[in-house]
Order: C-alpha cells, then sequence, then structure tokens
C-alpha cells in the first residue's frame, strides 16, 4: 500500500479537485479533523468580524467608520480565502490573488485613517511642525541610517512628504493586482508554478517583485507612524500599526519561506498532493489560523469608541447620556442627523429650569418650560401639580 501511495503520489502533477480531495482524505482522521477545525476558526474570525463591523456602523458616525471596516475586513477576507484554498486547491491562486488585492487596499485606507486623525490640515501643520523624519526607517532603510539625514518638519515639506508616503503605499494597492492578475494568466496557461524556484521560472521573480513592493509600502507605513505616534497617541495607533504590519509582513513572506522549504525538500510529496501543492496546503492552513488571532487583536483596538472618535464628539455623547431620559436618541445617529444644536438648546433649558428652581425655592413654585415631566409636555395647556410647599406648573 504504501508503494502504491508513492506511485501514486509520484504521478500526480495536477492539483486535486474537491471531490478527490474528500475522497483521498475519507478515513484520515487527522486530516479531517485539521479541515474541520481550519473552518471553525475560519468562521469565528468572520462572526468576530460582523459584530464588529455592526458596532462600528452603529456608533461612529464618520467617513471613518468605511476606513476602519476596510481594514478589520482583511482578516476574515485571508482567512476565507484561504478556507476555500483547503477545500478547493486548485483555486489556490485565485483565492489569493483576491485576498492581495483586498490588502493593498486597506493599506492605502489605513494611511487615509491615520492622516484623518488630524481632521484638517492646519492641525496636521500644528501638530507635526517642528517634528524630526528619520529616514532611516525599516525595513528598507535601516542600514543607512547612519548616513541618511532626518529633516525637519516645516509649514513648507509637510505635505510633499505625506504626499509621498501615500504614493509609496499607493504603488503597491496598483502593483501587486497587477503581479498577481499576469502570475494567474501564466498560471492558466500552466507556464506559472507556485512554489517553484528557478532561473527560468517566473514564480520567484513575482514573489522578489511582490516583496519589494511591500516592503516600499511598508516602509512609508512606517515612516508615517513614527511621526503621527506622539501627536495622535490618544488615538491608540501603535497597536493598530502593529496588527496591520504583522498581517502584510506574514502574508508576504511565508510563501517565499514554505517556497524555499520546498526547494530544500523539508516538504515532500504525500498522496495524493504533490510536495508544491502540500506546501501550499501548509500556507492556507497556517493564514487560517494566524488570522483567527489577529482577528481578536484587531477587534480590541478598532471595534472601540475611544481612540476612534474625536475628543469633542466624545463629550458631546457624555451630553447625551445626560439626557438619556428625554432624549432618547442614538448619539451617532444624532450626529450623523445633525441635530446637536437642538440638544445643546435642550441642555441650556435644562439649566435654566435648574436655576429657576433654585430662585423660586422660597416661593415654593417651580416653572419649567418645554421639559417633559412623567410623559407629559406642553401641549398649551397649564398642568399644575401639588407639592409639598408649592406648585409646578407646565
Amino acid at each position: 500500500m504504501a508503494s502504491e501511495d508513492v506511485f501514486n503520489c509520484s504521478l500526480q502533477f495536477e492539483d486535486p479537485t474537491t471531490s478527490e480531495l474528500i475522497q483521498a482524505i475519507d478515513g484520515n482522521y487527522a486530516a479531517t479533523i485539521t479541515l474541520v477545525v481550519a473552518t471553525i476558526l475560519s468562521i469565528i474570525t468572520f462572526v468576530v468580524f460582523m459584530e464588529g463591523e455592526v458596532f462600528v456602523c452603529r456608533k461612529i458616525a464618520s467617513r471613518r467608520k468605511v476606513q476602519l471596516s476596510f481594514i478589520m475586513g482583511i482578516y476574515p477576507v485571508f482567512s476565507t480565502t484561504s478556507l476555500i484554498s483547503l477545500y478547493v486547491p486548485r483555486a489556490s491562486l485565485v483565492a489569493r490573488f483576491s485576498a492581495q488585492v483586498y490588502l493593498s487596499v486597506s493599506l492605502l485606507q489605513f494611511v487615509m485613517l491615520i492622516t484623518g486623525y488630524f481632521k484638517t490640515r492646519d492641525n496636521m501643520r500644528r501638530l507635526l511642525k517642528g517634528s524630526i523624519l528619520p529616514l532611516g526607517s525599516p525595513p528598507l532603510l535601516i542600514f543607512a541610517s547612519c548616513c541618511l539625514p532626518k529633516i525637519p518638519i516645516t509649514e513648507g515639506n509637510l505635505l510633499q512628504i505625506v504626499r509621498i508616503i501615500k504614493a509609496a503605499v499607493l504603488q503597491v494597492a496598483v502593483l501587486k493586482p497587477i503581479l498577481w492578475f499576469v502570475a494567474t494568466v501564466l498560471w492558466t496557461n500552466g507556464s506559472y508554478k507556485p512554489g517553484k524556484i528557478g532561473l527560468h521560472e517566473p514564480f520567484i521573480f513575482f514573489q522578489i517583485a511582490s516583496l519589494l513592493s511591500t516592503l516600499i509600502a511598508l516602509n512609508g507605513i512606517i515612516i508615517l507612524f513614527r511621526l503621527c505616534k506622539e501627536p495622535l497617541k490618544n488615538f491608540k495607533i501603535t497597536p493598530k500599526f502593529f496588527t496591520v504590519q504583522l498581517a502584510l509582513v506574514l502574508t508576504t513572506t511565508q510563501s517565499i519561506l514554505i517556497a524555499i522549504l520546498l526547494s530544500a525538500n523539508v516538504i515532500t510529496c504525500r498522496y495524493p498532493f504533490s510536495a508544491r501543492m502540500r506546501g501550499s496546503y501548509i500556507d492556507n492552513l497556517l493564514t487560517v489560523v494566524e488570522m483567527f488571532f489577529f482577528n481578536i487583536m484587531a477587534t480590541i483596538w478598532y471595534r472601540r469608541l475611544e481612540g476612534n472618535i474625536d475628543p469633542e464628539d466624545q463629550l458631546r455623547r457624555r451630553y447625551y447620556a445626560q439626557l438619556s431620559s428625554t432624549y432618547k436618541v442614538d448619539p451617532a445617529i444624532q450626529i450623523a442627523m445633525g441635530d446637536e444644536t437642538d440638544v445643546m438648546t435642550s441642555l441650556t433649558t435644562s439649566e435654566t429650569s435648574s436655576r429657576t428652581l433654585d430662585n423660586n425655592s422660597n416661593e415654593g413654585k417651580i416653572v419649567l418650560n418645554g421639559i417633559e415631566l412623567n410623559g407629559k409636555g406642553t401641549n398649551g395647556y397649564h398642568q399644575t401639580k401639588d407639592l409639598e410647599n408649592g406648585s409646578t406648573e407646565i
């Protein structure tokens, strides 16, 4: 039986279909349990993302929720596409292509999120003026940090520096989808073999180009992070940057490391998978597990009000909380509707009523105008309720 497996494996050059995969692992409890665990982890990742998405859409009423949604979606997208690759091995390259396109767009959204925390260009100039921009930042320029100058931030060069950083991230949003699209086209023609390293194999050249593009984008994000870390410390950008950086680095370098293990014959053929397909299977399985834990960390820091809304909005929501008995509208909806004036008017009326209470306490009469009492309001009539020493007129 072992020789038959070796013989079949040696002839297995095409990736198995879903039916062939299920037939091959039938009775193999280890493989079945692995697929079931990967499925459960992927479902949990998606459910946690959806719960966080509902929270962000309800509680954060600005364009910022779109950016947060894109970034939080990195982890379920990679988990779902990797799970599809586990069940449909022949769709592995197409699934990875889709995930990489989404990641590229999300990186640009992350830069827009960081710059959007400043709200206006004037605030950005005011907060970053006098800061020092270190050009020798990891990962590309860390070895040249002793030679590269440190540029002071001025009002004249600030916007130009931000444009350069955005361009460094934008190139990965354009270049990587093009690379993966060309790789998919070559794969359908049989010219592109994922995991196969050689001078005449396009895989290694595509991976090197993708890695360089990712490192350039990562370098720009790190420079922006180091520049904005202190001025934006109230927005908790350090853990947010850490979760995005982990996803970016691992999804890029993990495939290259597995390809190196394949070339060194560390990952060998095992029926019904060829060595290359088995390496791809291990890559997708690791991605599902990694995204499960990354999603938990991202949910902690992205699914929250603190660090995602401006201090002015936080103060405004405290006012809404104080008026919860008479003003029962969701704060996020009220901010989106722009009815803050009505709330502040109600607050002013409430404060005026309190002062009226103090002024009339000696006379034994309390006059409240426009404020509901026991569910009753002013309908043009005067209602009177006897108190111990006076009355309340509405």
